[in-house]
Parts: structure tokens; sequence; C-alpha cells
């Protein structure tokens, strides 16, 4: 009987320790919920979201990276153009890359091809 009481008494003080914990977390967040509100929406946009920061940071890295191969492929393009340009305009050019790319000679010349490696 003695014990029953004392289990009794001891789940009660228990009890009531759990709901004032309760009812004190509830009230400091009834009191903080604006700042609570603040971090909450922080959280989600810096970590959570698809569009959070830490997801930020690694397509920022490949934006530049593929700014850098643009601007690379821009400079070849150039390179080209310009080339293409000498070509059309100057007939010495295309018999200097027809006698280095392709070993084309004029009918009494002869050609020596070095392999350099």
């Amino acid at each position: 009987m003695k014990n029953e009481k004392l289990f009794v008494l001891l789940h009660k003080n228990i009890n009531s320790l759990l709901m004032s914990k309760i009812h004190s977390a509830w009230l400091f967040m009834c009191k903080h919920k604006y700042i609570l509100t603040v971090i909450i929406i922080a959280l989600i946009v810096g970590v959570v979201d698809e569009d959070s920061f830490l997801n930020r940071h690694p397509r920022r890295v490949r934006i530049d990276m593929l700014q850098q191969e643009i601007a690379n492929y821009k400079r070849q393009f150039t390179e080209a153009d310009n080339k293409i340009h000498e070509l059309e305009s100057n007939s010495k050019a295309v018999e200097k890359i027809a006698r280095e790319r392709y070993h084309m000679k004029r009918p009494n010349e002869d050609v020596f091809v070095f392999d350099e490696e």
C-alpha cells in the first residue's frame, strides 16, 4: 500500500515537472515567436531549400568554369576567323599552308619532311 502511494506521488511529481517544462518552453516560444520564425526561415533558405546557399556555391563554380570555356571558344573562333580572312585575301598564305600541312610542292622541287620526336 505504501509503495502504491509512493508510486502515485512520484508519478504526479514527474508529470507536473514535465508539464512545467513543456509549459515554460511554450511560453518561451510564444514570447520569442518572431525571432524563432526568422531563425527557421534562415535555416530553410540557408540549408534545406533547393536554392540554398550550400547549393549555390557548386553552381557558381560551374558557371565560372563554363564562362572560361566560352571565352576560350570565342578566342578560338576569332583565331579561325582571322585565318580564314587571311586565306581568302592572300594567295601566299594558301601556298604556305599547302606546303606545311599537306607537303605539296612545285613541279621541280624536292620536299624533305623531318619528324620531330
